[in-house]
Order: structure tokens, then C-alpha cells, then sequence
């Protein structure tokens, strides 16, 4: 029987996998604390860092000890989400296996759209400094003023003394096409499995840029958002992984559940640009 050869830790790691290869937005987010989730309901504490003051020196002054926060950032496993699928018996026993390994593959892609989706639904929680355009009016965007937008969002980011280093921009396939047509635009080449993977296909002003097609109009109004790892932390999963035989038929069948939680650490690191969808 099919379900003999089906061992759950295995086809969990199986779907994780595929989930990393192709999901966009969690791969550019602050993963660190995955490893802490047992169950839904679980509290992930993120730690995050308050500023350091610096202090004007001269010699034999008394130097004062500044008193440091650490303070700790609640990131709740809110998301429940499963698959569940059959295979009956009718179909070829021998290929039961394989149906049921390219079905689970197809579960993974499914949660893949479902989170990159919630994770890009953050741009709601920017900080208001750093947003261009507004839902009233946004932008329109064409091949000849793209990049120009793309810069005003590295300077969102600069002024809020963002990091450099790591900023990610996730687009949509329309504005990859105008951004392609930038003579500004670094395409991606000899990078192999990363512009599958990540959906990665270069750099531009100082962003690496990523597409995605989670990413729909609201209202008329897209928003492309621009960000660093610090933005964002995520954690997520496979809790289960289970193989049944339904009793009242003659199938196979295979049972997953997925748990996930998402929260904005750092307003500041991230940026908007709300541009018009027509």
C-alpha cells in the first residue's frame, strides 16, 4: 500500500523545502525565531535594541554609564491554515505515491501564495514618514520615471538611518516589465537558482529586486514596498503531517497543518511607494 511508503518527518522537511525555493517574502524577512514554535497560540519574544547615546569626551572626565533597554517584542502564532487531499484506490496502487508527493508539493505552493500575501499585506504598518503617494492619489508609474520613485524610496529609508545594507524591494510582473526597460536596471545573470527561488532579478539603487504576483490591487492602488530584513519578523511551522484511510472509502489520504505568525518590528525600515494600478 502507498501509505507504507509515506513517512510524515520526511515529507515535512520535503515541504518545507519547496516552500523556501519559491516564496518571496519570507526569505527576505527575520526568520530567527522558527525553531521556538511548539503550537498554535505559542509567544514568540523578540528582543530588539533601544539607541546608544553618544557623549562628548575630554580628559579626566567623569564618564557617565548610559542605563540600556532591551526591550522584548511579542510575535503571536495567530495563523492556522491545512491541506488535506485523497487518492483513491482505484488509481494505479504503484503510483499512489507519486500522486500523492506531486499533491503535497502543490500544498506547499499553496502556502506559499498564502504567506507572501499576509507578509506583504504589511505595508499598512509603515511608518506614515515613509510613504509616497496616497490612496487618493497614487503614482503612475512608466519605464522613463521608475527608477526615479525607486531612489525617493531608498531616501525614505536613508532618513529614517536605515541600514544600506540588505534593502529588498518587491514588485509586481507590470512593474517589472517598466523597471526592465530602465537603462538604470541591473539585470541578474549567472545567478542560477536564486531568480527562481526568490524571484529575484537584479539590482537597482541600492535594492535588490524581487516579483511576486501576491501582490493585487486594492482599490486601483498597488503598493510596492521597499524594506530590510529588520522590518518584519516571521515565524512558521509544519506542525503536522499526518496519512489516513478514510473508513467509509477506499482512498489514501494525506493531512497537513501549518502554523505561522508575522508582526512589524521596525516601522521605520520600511518604506511605500502607492502606485496607481492602470
Amino acid at each position: 500500500m502507498a501509505l507504507s511508503n509515506f513517512i510524515p518527518e520526511i515529507w515535512s522537511k520535503k515541504l518545507l523545502k519547496i516552500f523556501n525555493k519559491s516564496v518571496v517574502m519570507a526569505n527576505l524577512v527575520n526568520r530567527d525565531f522558527e525553531g521556538e514554535i511548539q503550537s498554535a497560540g505559542d509567544v514568540v519574544h523578540v528582543r530588539t535594541f533601544g539607541d546608544v547615546t553618544v557623549n562628548d569626551y575630554s580628559r579626566d572626565m567623569t564618564i557617565s554609564f548610559q542605563s540600556l533597554t532591551d526591550p522584548m517584542v511579542d510575535l503571536t502564532i495567530d495563523q492556522q491554515k491545512y491541506f488535506a487531499f485523497k487518492v483513491d484506490d482505484l488509481d494505479k496502487a504503484q503510483a499512489n505515491i507519486d500522486i500523492l508527493e506531486g499533491y503535497a508539493g502543490r500544498a506547499a505552493i499553496a502556502i506559499r501564495d498564502i504567506v507572501d500575501s499576509r507578509l506583504i499585506g504589511h505595508y499598512a504598518d509603515v511608518d506614515s514618514g515613509n510613504v509616497i503617494g496616497t490612496d487618493l492619489a497614487p503614482v503612475t508609474l512608466t519605464s522613463g520615471n521608475i527608477y526615479s520613485y525607486i531612489t525617493q524610496l531608498g531616501e525614505k529609508l536613508d532618513n529614517a538611518n536605515v541600514s544600506s545594507e540588505g534593502r529588498n524591494l518587491v514588485i509586481t510582473p507590470k512593474f517589472k516589465t517598466m523597471l526592465l526597460q530602465s537603462t538604470e536596471f541591473t539585470r541578474a545573470t549567472s545567478l542560477g537558482d536564486n531568480v527562481i527561488q526568490n524571484g529575484y532579478i537584479g539590482n537597482v539603487a541600492g535594492f535588490g529586486v524581487h516579483v511576486t504576483t501576491n501582490n493585487p490591487a486594492v482599490s486601483g492602488v498597488v503598493n510596492l514596498m521597499a524594506f530590510t530584513q529588520d522590518y518584519i519578523s516571521f515565524a512558521s511551522q509544519v506542525s503536522k503531517v499526518e496519512t489516513v484511510r478514510p473508513y467509509n472509502m477506499f482512498a489514501d489520504a494525506v493531512k497537513g497543518l501549518y502554523l505561522y505568525g508575522s508582526k512589524v518590528m521596525m516601522p521605520k525600515a520600511g518604506a511605500v511607494l502607492k502606485a496607481s494600478s492602470t
